[in-house]
C-alpha cells in the first residue's frame, strides 16, 4: 500500500521548541509530527521541516546558523520529499517579531506568495502532482515576557480571521489557533497543544 506523505514546514513550533525559555528541542516524540503519524498510522510517514527563528520570506541571519529566511528553502524542501499528498505549513510567528515592525496582512500575503502559489505551480517544479495544503493558525503570543515580540500580542489576535480567510479564498484547509496554547516563554506550544493539533490535523486529512 503506497504510503501517504505529509510534509509540515514551519518554524520552532514545529522543530519542537520547549517553552520554558531555554530554547532546547523537546524529546521527538513530543512533537504534532510524530503525534499525528503515531495517529494516522504505519502507512504514513510525516516529515519534519521545522526550523527555529523561520520567517515567511524575511532575512534573519543567525551567526554560525545561516538565513532563517523560510522561502529560501521552501522548494528544496518540496522537491527533495517529492512526492507528496500535503503540505502543512506553519509560519508566521517570527515575523511578529518588533524589529520587522511587519502587519498581519504583509505575513499573509507573504505565504499566499511564497508558499501557496508556489505549490499551485508544482508542474513547472516537476513535482508529479499537486499537494493538498493545510495551514496553521500562529498561536496567540504573550509578548509581555519577550522583548523581541514587546506589543505584538495585539497582531497574533489578528492571525485567525487572517488565515481563515487566506485558507477559503486559495482552497486550502487551515487549523483555528483557538486549540493552540503557548508556555510560559509566551511563544512556543505546551505539549497539550501538540496533542490537540496533532488531532486536528488528523481530521482533516482523514476527511481529504
Amino acid at each position: 500500500m503506497k504510503k501517504l506523505r505529509i510534509l509540515c514546514y514551519g518554524d520552532s513550533n514545529t522543530w519542537g521548541t520547549i517553552p520554558d525559555g531555554t530554547f532546547k528541542h523537546c524529546k521527538l516524540n513530543k512533537r504534532y509530527t510524530y503525534y499525528l503519524e503515531k495517529k494516522l498510522g504505519k502507512n504514513t510517514q510525516v516529515i519534519n521541516e521545522g526550523m527555529p527563528s523561520r520567517t515567511t520570506n524575511l532575512d534573519d541571519y543567525k551567526e554560525y546558523k545561516g538565513n532563517r529566511n523560510g522561502s529560501n528553502f521552501f522548494i528544496t524542501a518540496l522537491i527533495t520529499h517529492e512526492p507528496l499528498d500535503y503540505v502543512v505549513i506553519f509560519l508566521g510567528t517570527n515575523d511578529l517579531k518588533s524589529k520587522f515592525n511587519r502587519s498581519v496582512e504583509e505575513i499573509t500575503l507573504a505565504i499566499k506568495t511564497n508558499y501557496i502559489d508556489v505549490i499551485k505551480k508544482y508542474s513547472l517544479l516537476g513535482l508529479s502532482k499537486e499537494p493538498k495544503i493545510i495551514l496553521i493558525t500562529p498561536p496567540v503570543i504573550d509578548d509581555s515576557v519577550s522583548e523581541e515580540y514587546k506589543g505584538e500580542t495585539i497582531k497574533s489576535l489578528q492571525f485567525e480571521n487572517a488565515f481563515k480567510i487566506l485558507a477559503r479564498e486559495n482552497n486550502c484547509d487551515v487549523i483555528s489557533n483557538k486549540i493552540l496554547r503557548v508556555g510560559k516563554d509566551g511563544i512556543h506550544l505546551t505539549n497539550a497543544s501538540h496533542i490537540r493539533l496533532a488531532e486536528a490535523l488528523e481530521k482533516v486529512i482523514r476527511k481529504g
